[in-house]
Parts: structure tokens; C-alpha cells; sequence
């Protein structure tokens, strides 16, 4: 099993830290840190950065919630299932980012840039 499998990550999110350094520590899919990293350096507003602290926090939860799951499954296909559903949290996950950044944004334009880059991050 490698280390960073074993870590717990529950004191990332929770912690007000630097945001960017939460990013980087959540572990996410290199395309999605990139659009959450510019997103934040495009707008600093206090506004997005809290929409991005509480995806950050739901992405943990779904972390966590994985591995719990995961090492109690018995079966490979109990291990494929709990990836599966891991997989969906992600893309809802995705979808609330998106929706809660929508709603600040009066440009249309941003909103649907930002939108397609966020749903083709988590694209299968």
C-alpha cells in the first residue's frame, strides 16, 4: 500500500489555511487544481474562496468516506462499487462547484467558460 493511501487528509480543509496550499494538499486531478488555482488568482474574492473551501471539504469527506469503504470491502467488486460511487461524489461535487460559482457571476460569458471547464474535469 503506498503512504499517501494511509494518511488521514482531516485536518486540510478544516484548517484556515493559505487556499492554495488546501488545493494543493486535497490531492485533486492536475486539470481541476489548474482551473481552481487560476480561478482563485482571476478573482480573489472572499466570496469564490469560501465556494472553494466547502468543495475542498466535501472532496475530503468523499476521500475519507472512500478508503473507510474501500478496506472493508471483501470482494473486488465491493472495491469497484465503492470507486464507482466515489467516482459520482466527484461529479456532483463538480456540478455544486460549478452551480455556487454560477450564481456569483453576472458575466455570461465567464459562467459558460467556467462551467465547461469544470464539467470536462471530471469527464469519463
Amino acid at each position: 500500500m503506498k503512504a499517501f493511501m494511509m494518511q488521514p487528509h482531516s485536518a486540510i480543509v478544516t484548517k484556515e489555511g493559505d487556499i492554495y496550499q488546501l488545493i494543493y494538499e486535497s490531492n485533486l486531478e492536475s486539470k481541476l487544481e489548474q482551473i481552481l488555482i487560476g480561478l482563485m488568482k482571476d478573482n480573489p474574492s472572499p466570496k469564490i474562496e469560501v465556494i472553494i473551501r466547502r468543495f475542498l471539504l466535501y472532496v475530503q469527506h468523499s476521500a475519507e468516506n472512500f478508503w473507510t469503504t474501500y478496506y472493508s470491502a471483501k470482494t473486488y467488486q465491493e472495491k469497484l462499487d465503492c470507486y464507482f460511487q466515489y467516482s459520482k461524489n466527484q461529479c456532483l461535487a463538480t456540478e455544486v462547484l460549478a452551480r455556487d460559482l454560477n450564481s456569483l457571476s453576472s458575466d455570461d460569458e465567464l459562467k459558460e467558460n467556467l462551467g465547461a471547464m469544470l464539467r470536462e474535469s471530471f469527464t469519463f
